[in-house]
């Protein structure tokens, strides 16, 4: 039993000294019309302790990028899973410097914004036990919400889920006021790897803007789809098919603005 509980006071340190893989669960209200209707999907966190940087993204936009890749390797053109939902990527450095990369294998250019905003914490002494860590309270206001973010010293990394960090230990869970976006650990993995989604060709030329120069560029991608289809940099095989593609993106773009109101940002 003392080898046991000697074994598991090392498991921070032995996780500290390579990379990390950090799986979080990511709930959120896509329709505020529709609270009831509760969206996952599994993300994922990156850390490479030696640069002190992170990738954050979704589980299935990592597997999706690397069968395109592996794919495109052996001569087979495929398309990107549509069931994801997360296509964005969040990168942070030792600087606590967070980059944020628009979703890639779109009509438009990945677009890499520099977001400076810093985090204020209010640290509380409320604490509670995740995933086998003890966790401490902390609330913040950021991009128009309150948060409230539960961290744990025990894993002494400045960082977590999407843009959050700062706090002195990793976030296991946060969540805003109004319960409509909710991060949660699920666990904690010891890469076997240094693959980072940002490998892919997508990404390699992406175009860096500030935040404020994205917050002027308001444009829903379906509209791009669309003016695709009329210059014809969207091939059809029949007019019948070329109408049809139009009367549904322009469905889906009425929906999108009804719809999806919701986003994780409310203001910058």
């Amino acid at each position: 039993m003392k080898l046991l509980a000697f074994f598991y006071l090392l498991l921070p340190s032995l996780y500290l000294s390579q990379d990390i893989r950090f799986i979080y669960r990511y709930k959120f209200v896509i329709d505020t019309l529709k609270k009831d209707i509760i969206t996952e999907e599994i993300t994922v966190l990156d850390y490479n302790n030696q640069k002190q940087h992170s990738i954050f993204t979704g589980l299935k936009h990592i597997i999706s990028d690397s069968t395109m890749s592996q794919d495109f390797k052996k001569g087979i053109m495929s398309f990107p899973d549509a069931s994801m939902k997360i296509r964005y990527i969040v990168e942070k450095n030792s600087g606590n410097t967070v980059y944020f990369y628009t979703p890639n294998h779109m009509p438009n250019p990945v677009l890499k914004i520099k977001d400076e905003r810093k985090m204020k914490w209010k640290i509380s002494g409320e604490k509670q036990n995740i995933l086998g860590y003890s966790a401490q309270k902390a609330t913040t206001i950021f991009a128009g919400r309150q948060w409230t973010a539960w961290f744990t010293t025990e894993l002494p990394i400045s960082d977590g889920p999407y843009k959050f960090s700062g706090l002195p230990g990793l976030i296991l869970k946060i969540y805003d006021k109004t319960n409509t976006h909710y991060f949660e650990i699920l666990s904690v993995q010891k890469q076997k790897s240094n693959y980072y989604v940002l490998n892919d060709d997508t990404y390699k030329e992406a175009k860096e803007i500030t935040l404020s120069a994205y917050e002027n560029m308001h444009y829903n991608p379906l509209d791009l789809y669309r003016k695709k289809a009329f210059t014809g940099d969207i091939i059809f095989r029949s007019n019948e098919e070329k109408q049809q593609f139009l009367k549904n993106i322009d469905i889906q773009i009425e929906e999108s603005k009804i719809h999806d109101n919701n986003p994780i940002e409310i203001d910058h």
